[in-house]
């Protein structure tokens, strides 16, 4: 079985497009995205085109879960979808768990990485959340529960970069039903934000595309940025354009094409 790895921002997938049913996904994602026994991603994305509608992205995280969509992982298919179809651009639709995304591909001066830009939906108010209930330490200014397909808490901090994820994230993620992504951000312009992330199912990532767009939301809510917000990640930088729907922009990197054996 022939899967494709990519990456946004350091935010990496293995992608199969059109390799049929596969026996037991979770397990799957669980064996090839290890990172010490597998070939090592967040996640892994199962893909299914049709010639008159839109493909179809199935998520698993890299410990089994299902997820609703990810932001880097649509853009990672949206390259693996125009690298299959051996074009240069690249536009079109994707069905989700979360609903119908459009995508757009343009190509840079290196020819494994592009310009991905995704529609993110309707933002939206996230679950209840109590920030006295997280059984760590944690400074926070500001405190916000965003859904963008996906539930996410965004935390206002001085300094994202000081956080202990490893610590901070798994305690504050399974305080929420079915887990939550967990996000420091600390605005830095009107245009910009610094932003770490806890993404559950996945746990440390270098960038988070939904998480992004959730983390400028938060922002611009406590009057913090405009409407149009670059956000610095540890892995790269993501540029998001709040609006109806959300925009999601950033470079994308084809990293290898893998063989595994679906059977074993």
């Amino acid at each position: 079985m022939q899967l494709t790895k990519h990456h946004g921002l350091g935010n990496d997938f293995l992608i199969a497009i059109d390799q049929g049913d596969l026996d037991d996904p979770a397990r799957r994602a669980r064996q090839w995205c290890h990172r010490a026994t597998g070939v090592g991603a967040d996640g892994l994305i199962l893909a299914q085109t049709a010639p008159d509608g839109p493909v179809v992205m199935t998520l698993y995280n890299a410990d089994g879960s299902r997820a609703e969509i990810s932001g880097n992982g649509l853009r990672c298919l949206v390259q693996a979808l125009a690298r299959r179809a051996g074009s240069a651009r690249w536009e079109g639709t994707v069905r989700t768990d979360a609903g119908l995304r459009r995508g757009w591909l343009e190509p840079t001066d290196h020819p494994d990485r592009a310009l991905v830009r995704v529609e993110m939906g309707e933002v939206v108010s996230g679950p209840p959340f109590e920030p006295s209930a997280v059984p760590v330490p944690i400074v926070a200014d500001h405190a916000l529960t965003v859904d963008v397909g996906n539930p996410h808490l965004v935390l206002h901090v001085a300094d994202p970069a000081a956080i202990a994820l490893d610590q901070v994230g798994p305690a504050i993620e399974q305080l929420v039903p079915g887990g939550i992504n967990v996000h420091f951000v600390m605005p830095t312009s009107e245009g910009a934000l610094q932003a770490t992330h806890w993404e559950r199912g996945a746990g440390i990532t270098l960038a988070c595309g939904s998480g992004a767009v959730a983390s400028a939301h938060a922002a611009h809510h406590w009057g913090a940025v405009g409407r149009e917000v670059t956000v610095l990640m540890p892995g790269g930088d993501a540029r998001v354009l709040l609006g109806s729907p959300a925009l999601l922009e950033g470079d994308t990197t084809f990293v290898a094409t893998v063989e595994v054996d679906r059977d074993s």
